[in-house]
C-alpha cells in the first residue's frame, strides 16, 4: 500500500533505474546515530557536548530528477536535551559528523534557532524554531532547483536556490534524547503536497503549450515532409517516395533510374558480391575510379553503404 502511494506521488519515476528514498541508510550515517522502526526512526546516542558531537544520516537513495517535485516529512518525537536538530539535504560523501547545512553541498533548517544553513556554518534567519510534536517538511522543486520547508502543514517559503542534482534527504541530531520519525510518502503528509504537484504540472504544461513556434507558411510541416522524403530516397524506396511527394504536395525531382541503380549496387554489396558491385558502379558512373587505386567500396555508393 505504501508502494502504491509513492507511485501515485511520483508516476514518472522508474524505480528500476532510479529508486525512491524509502528509509534512512544504516550504512550512510555517523556512529552516534541509531536507527529503528524499519530505519524510519532516528535517535541520538552520542555524548552531545558540543558541535563536534553532531551526527547525521542520509536516505538510502538520492532524489530522482524525474520526480519534478519531491517531498518528505520529519516528526519531532522528542527534542531531547537541547533540540539541536537539522532537517535537509546533502550530496553523497558529505561529512556525517556534522549537521545538515554546515558543509559544501549540504542544506539544512535547524530547530534550535529556526535558521537555514546553506553550505556554511553560519545560518540565515528563515523560519520559526521547532520542537517536540512538530512536523517539518522538506520539498525539492527539481524543475526550478529550489528547496522549501513546511511546519505543521504551513509552507515557510523558499529556503535554498540553485541546488545541485542527486541530493539525499538528510537529518542531523546533536544532543541526547533527540528522536525523529521520517515519512517518505508511505503515509499521508500533513502538508498538501499533492495540490502543489498539480499546480507545478499545470504550469509546466502551460509553458510548453505557450512556447513560441515559428510556423510561418507551415515551415515546420514542410521541413518534416522533406526529412521523410530524403529518408525514403536515400534508402531507395522509389514508389513510396513518389507517392509521399504526391500526397504532401512536394515536387519530386529525384532521378528514378539513379535510385534503382543505387538499389542494385546495394543488393550486390549485401550479398557479398563486391567485385560485381565495383564493376557495376564503374559502368553506371563512368570515371568514378579513374586514376585512383581500386577502392574496396565503390566511391559512388551512398553513405549508408560505406559502412560495408
Amino acid at each position: 500500500q505504501s508502494s502504491d502511494r509513492l507511485k501515485l506521488l511520483y508516476p514518472t519515476v522508474n524505480e528500476e533505474e532510479t529508486p525512491l528514498p524509502r528509509s534512512w541508510s544504516p550504512k550512510d550515517k555517523f556512529t552516534y546515530i541509531g536507527l529503528s522502526q524499519n530505519n524510519l526512526r532516528v535517535h541520538y546516542k552520542g555524548i552531545g557536548k558540543n558541535h563536534k558531537d553532531a551526527a547525521s544520516v542520509r536516505a538510502t537513495h538520492p532524489i530522482p530528477a524525474a520526480c519534478g517535485l519531491y517531498y518528505f516529512e520529519v516528526k519531532i518525537v522528542s527534542k531531547g536535551r537541547d533540540g539541536y536538530m537539522g532537517v535537509g539535504l546533502s550530496a553523497q560523501g558529505v561529512n556525517m559528523n556534522r549537521l545538515p547545512g554546515w558543509d559544501k553541498h549540504s542544506y539544512g533548517y535547524h530547530g534550535d534557532d529556526g535558521h537555514s544553513f546553506c553550505s556554511s556554518g553560519t545560518g540565515q534567519p528563515y523560519g520559526p524554531t521547532f520542537t517536540t510534536g512538530d512536523v517539518i517538511g522538506c520539498g525539492v522543486n527539481l524543475i526550478d532547483n529550489l528547496c522549501f520547508y513546511t511546519k505543521n502543514g504551513h509552507n515557510l517559503g523558499v529556503a535554498f536556490t540553485d541546488l545541485p542534482p542527486n541530493l539525499y534527504p538528510t537529518v542531523g541530531l546533536q544532543t541526547p534524547g533527540e528522536v525523529v520519525d521520517a515519512n517518505f510518502g508511505q503515509s499521508p503528509f500533513v502538508f498538501d503536497i499533492e495540490d502543489m504537484m498539480k499546480e507545478l504540472r499545470m504550469r509546466t504544461r502551460t509553458t510548453i503549450e505557450r512556447f513560441p513556434v515559428n510556423d510561418k507558411q507551415g515551415e515546420w510541416q514542410t521541413t518534416l515532409h522533406r526529412i521523410v522524403q530524403t529518408y525514403l530516397v536515400h534508402h531507395g524506396y522509389c514508389a513510396t517516395a513518389e507517392a509521399f511527394a504526391l500526397s504532401t504536395g512536394q515536387s519530386f525531382d529525384e532521378d528514378l533510374s539513379s535510385i534503382k541503380n543505387r538499389q542494385r549496387i546495394q543488393k550486390l554489396v549485401l550479398a557479398g558480391r563486391m567485385g560485381e558491385a565495383i564493376e557495376t558502379t564503374q559502368k553506371l558512373v563512368p570515371g568514378s575510379a579513374r586514376g585512383q587505386p581500386k577502392p574496396a567500396v565503390p566511391a559512388a555508393l551512398p553513405p549508408v553503404l560505406s559502412r560495408w
